[in-house]
């Protein structure tokens, strides 16, 4: 009987701890999850976003590149000549997926950036407030935001977000682009890795 006794209050204790254990791993579990970082990431438009050579030849036919008027235009364009990067637009929806907060900023001035913010708004269901323009540099708003993370294709994309503490992660450019310079040729401000940085492969289109 005391044998029997003895087993019964040893079975139990090892059953309350089993369930004390459990009770804790749920707990922490939980705390993990509500701790859990929602990260912040930011995506640059031309030749990240979006393929907007097409927007930016239109735009020449009427202005000379960077003319008086020539912004306000070429904002009012995306819409009917800008080409959705497909590639990038899976990171971006990958990113919506998970909770991931997502901002623009684009180093267009906002000359008539009211339709740029529409369009954008529109298509990636980005909030118009979480679009910026930011032609001088990008390192500030980029700190300002507190991102995690900044996509985009120039040299000058991934230095601010080196510049602003932030991870930054090149977009690849297609050999359509217009940003060129005019003396080579070549594609400007793009060194993919000049930056030792993350590369997304494919994303050209």
């Amino acid at each position: 009987m005391r044998k029997k006794l003895m087993f019964r209050g040893i079975f139990t204790a090892i059953t309350l701890l089993i369930l004390l254990v459990s009770c804790a791993k749920k707990e922490q579990l939980l705390i993990a999850q509500t701790q859990q970082k929602i990260l912040r990431v930011g995506f640059d438009v031309d030749d990240t976003l979006l393929f907007s050579t097409p927007a930016f030849n239109k735009a020449r036919e009427k202005y000379a590149f960077g003319a008086d008027g020539f912004w306000s235009y070429l904002n009012s364009l995306d819409a009917e000549y800008s080409i959705v990067k497909k590639s990038v637009e899976k990171i971006l929806l990958e990113h919506k997926k998970n909770g991931t907060e997502i901002y623009v900023i684009t180093a267009r001035p906002a000359d008539n950036g009211e339709k740029l913010k529409e369009f954008l708004s529109g298509y990636f269901g980005i909030p118009k407030s979480n679009i910026y323009f930011e032609p001088t540099s990008k390192i500030e708003k980029i700190k300002e935001l507190k991102l995690d993370i900044f996509y985009g294709d120039s040299d000058t994309d991934i230095k601010d977000a080196m510049a602003a503490g932030v991870k930054g992660v090149r977009i690849l450019r297609s050999e359509q682009s217009s940003y060129r310079d005019e003396k080579t040729g070549k594609l400007k401000n793009y060194n993919p890795g000049i930056y030792n940085e993350e590369i997304i492969p494919n994303s050209e289109d």
